[in-house]
């Protein structure tokens, strides 16, 4: 088990040990279970996990134990070599579930059938046993040998259809959206699976789709099974159009963007007049535009309108502009459209602790994490260690889990098979 200190509160889930074998579309859920203090051990063949390969990389040197990827993925877990595709990998694979909670895995259907580790196999030494499989499509079905990377997981999802201005091509939302949905709910699923089990069950297979996992989110399925016609993209530009709020846009601003909505019914091209006057540019707004229906089928007018919002946004950075919203008492919304350095320097993320410093030795420093997500103060989630490197663990875990000796694991090593 993981080293504490003895007046340290230990996670949540620090009773449970984890064998995780999950690639990018699975890894955020093994990273949420480490992060709660379950023991994670990480398996990665011999020859490494492809996942080093991922950049960015720490002060750009390409070393697969300096992967940015690898390492926000893989904290709080321990991590050992192992050749599955040997029969001694394969039996040293079986010795470990005898003595662990959880698998999470996320190969081809039918590979860990094919080397004698399914299921079925893994069950018969340990009817306790949760395996938790995260795939493109899930383990059945005509897609479920398919490849499928994140886009995929977007575009098969209904999602990325709705995404984008309506008279182009749709696009993805942000990077690894359908990993981290997938992630996420393979999380909560083996917790349920967990929980089933210690109120008196065994364990059982969890079979989770990135396509399905996609597909409940947003808001394109619920509106196809009530109005039986799909979701258009909304049109995001800045001139105001159809039936919503007539003011509502996305604004650039001295350092940025930001979101701008005049919320109060009925007012809000008042709101937005009283504004620009309080800034010296009422003379230039035409008392017409009051008249929100005249406004929005006068296209002429519309751009005229747009062409002062933008110089008044034009005088101010985020913050000035979110003052000035703040003060209006919630009838002028101004947000900050973040980018990752506003994140990292989120005076509201530090006041909460959410950023982690993790001691890396073989750097001699220490490197600042984004955190776990929610706050639990009786079980703290937080990162145990930085991720492991390539077979850091294997004497410890080897040793202690299975009782191998050092020239074993020498032995094993020679042989290739750790």
């Amino acid at each position: 088990m993981t080293t504490r200190h003895a007046a340290e509160p230990q996670g949540a889930l620090a009773d449970l040990k984890v064998l995780d074998m999950a690639g990018p579309i699975g890894v955020y859920c093994t990273k949420l279970l480490a992060d709660l203090g379950a023991d994670v051990i990480r398996i990665e063949p011999p020859s490494g996990d492809p996942m080093r390969k991922l950049g960015p990389f720490y002060e750009d040197d390409p070393n697969p134990d300096k992967s940015l990827y690898w390492w926000h993925y893989n904290t709080s877990k321990r991590g050992i070599t192992l050749d599955l595709e040997k029969a001694q990998g394969q039996a040293l694979f079986k010795r470990l579930v005898q003595k662990i909670d959880l698998v999470v895995e996320s190969f081809e259907p039918g590979y860990l059938d094919r080397l004698g580790l399914g299921y079925e196999a893994l069950r018969a030494l340990n009817h306790r046993l949760i395996l938790t499989s995260i795939t493109p499509f899930g383990q059945t079905g005509p897609f479920a040998h398919w490849k499928g990377p994140d886009i995929v997981g977007q575009a098969k999802s209904g999602l990325m259809y709705a995404q984008g201005y309506p008279d182009r091509a749709p696009y993805p939302l942000a990077s690894e959206n359908a990993y981290w949905a997938a992630g996420c709910l393979a999380a909560n699923g083996t917790m349920l699976a967990v929980h089933f089990r210690e109120a008196g069950g065994e364990g059982q297979h969890i079979d989770v789709s990135m396509q399905a996992a996609m597909a409940i989110g947003g808001t394109a399925m619920p509106s196809f099974d009530i109005t039986h016609e799909v979701p258009l993209r909304a049109q995001p530009a800045p001139l105001m159009t159809g039936g919503g709020p007539p003011v509502r846009s996305i604004y650039p601003c001295k350092d940025g963007f930001v979101m701008f909505s005049a919320a109060a019914p009925g007012t809000q091209v008042d709101w937005v007049r009283d504004l620009l006057a309080e800034h010296g540019l009422g003379e230039e707004f035409d008392p017409r535009w009051l008249d929100i229906a005249w406004l929005r089928n006068n296209p002429p007018e519309r751009l005229k309108f747009e062409d002062l919002m933008l110089r008044f946004f034009a005088r101010f950075n985020k913050w000035e502009l979110m003052d000035l919203a703040f003060k209006r008492k919630n009838r002028v919304f101004i947000y900050s459209i973040d980018n990752a350095k506003d994140v990292a320097n989120s005076p509201q993320l530090q006041a909460r602790g959410f950023f982690n410093d993790v001691p890396h030795p073989e750097l001699g420093k220490t490197i600042r994490y984004p955190g776990p997500p929610a706050a639990l103060p009786a079980s703290p989630a937080r990162i145990s260690r930085r991720a492991p490197r390539m077979g850091e663990h294997n004497h410890e875990v080897y040793g202690e889990i299975l009782g191998l000796t050092t020239e074993e694991m020498r032995r094993l090593q020679r042989d290739g098979v750790i």
